[in-house]
């Protein structure tokens, strides 16, 4: 079990740097929310954007902030620690309803995803291209970003 968010997000992160080297982003700024982190694909003209929110145990408020994401994002998740998730899955309809995603993630790095979201254009164009200019010229194009798309 985590102690914290902040251990949550550590364990996190060395889970996207394992899967999709540096195309990610922590914490963003400036956009509509603050999401814990923000995976990209750049390739080609064509992006694809998908925020994560990492909580404990309060899984309403994760689900407003992801579906506040998805005004930047093509898929927005709220990753639940392991232990906490029964209460969230058990409200899977309301994932589903607003098209978030819903996974689950224990501090042995074991990520499941529980509801995939079905990919759509963020909704601000704005947005979504004020994130893109913030990754800038700096993208890679993320490995096996598929895996969650």
């Amino acid at each position: 079990m985590f102690a914290s968010e902040q251990e949550m997000s550590k364990i996190f992160e060395k889970f996207l740097k394992e899967r999709f080297g540096n195309s990610y982003l922590k914490e963003c700024q400036g956009l509509f929310g603050i999401p814990d982190f923000v995976v990209y694909s750049w390739e080609k003209d064509e992006t694809a954007v998908i925020s994560f929110e990492l909580k404990l145990s309060d899984w309403k408020r994760a689900a407003k902030q992801a579906f506040r994401y998805r005004s930047f994002s093509n898929m927005s998740y709220v990753v639940m620690s392991a232990q906490k998730s029964a209460v969230a899955v058990k409200n899977i309809d309301l994932f589903k309803r607003y098209n978030i995603g819903l996974a689950k993630f224990n501090n042995d790095g074991f990520f499941e995803i529980l509801h995939k979201p079905e990919i759509s254009q963020p909704y601000s164009e704005n947005l979504n291209r004020k994130l893109m200019q913030s990754i800038g010229n700096s993208h890679l194009k993320a490995k096996n970003v598929e895996v969650l798309l």
